[in-house]
């Protein structure tokens, strides 16, 4: 699987909607991963328009795949799930899979979860910019920090330190955007 537009992520935007379909995701996953592609490919090319450098290819497949483990379970095992699919076609991608659930996991709330004692947070500007945009779609639109924030904090309450998370990963982004909104 590899084509000259897969960046370097070895997969191809055609390949990866090819493997959604393949695995069986359901049509309100594919929206999902359409819209929160979309949504991380536009944050991408604002962030390089002001000159850091980032993988936009990647981040639109990467963000296209970013919850292929919904396909066989849901819950936040679903990302550790993703990265096991993932794994042999492309570790780069498997490593989104594993970090996107809301701004990522410390190794603390991953065991309280029942997952390996291991950090699953984002590391690269790409993996983060994938987890952000997961973060503002809901379903398959767009939804402001504020709003985001609202839903994670009615799951999870006030003070979890997800909560923090996703605001501060929102303060990064917006600031490499330099428009205080992503």
């Amino acid at each position: 699987m590899t084509s000259k537009s897969s960046g370097n992520s070895g997969i191809s935007k055609p390949e990866a909607l090819s493997l959604l379909e393949k695995e069986g995701c359901s049509e309100e996953l594919k929206k999902h991963a359409l819209a929160v592609s979309r949504h991380a490919r536009g944050i991408a090319e604002k962030i390089r328009a002001k000159g850091h450098p980032i993988d936009i290819d990647f981040v639109e497949v990467g963000a296209l795949l970013h919850d292929i483990g919904r396909c066989r379970t849901n819950g936040v095992a679903h990302g550790l799930e993703g990265a096991k699919m993932m794994g042999k076609i492309s570790p780069r991608i498997a490593r989104v899979c594993e970090r996107h659930v809301g701004a990522g996991l410390d190794r603390h709330e991953a065991a309280s979860l029942g997952l390996p004692a291991r950090d699953f947070l984002p590391k690269t500007l790409e993996e983060k910019v994938i987890a952000h945009a997961d973060n503002l779609v809901s379903g398959d639109k767009v939804v402001g920090i504020d709003e985001a924030v609202k839903e994670f904090e009615e799951k999870l309450g006030r003070r979890h330190p997800a909560v923090k998370r996703i605001r501060e990963l929102n303060d990064y982004i917006a600031k490499l955007c330099e428009n205080g909104k992503a």
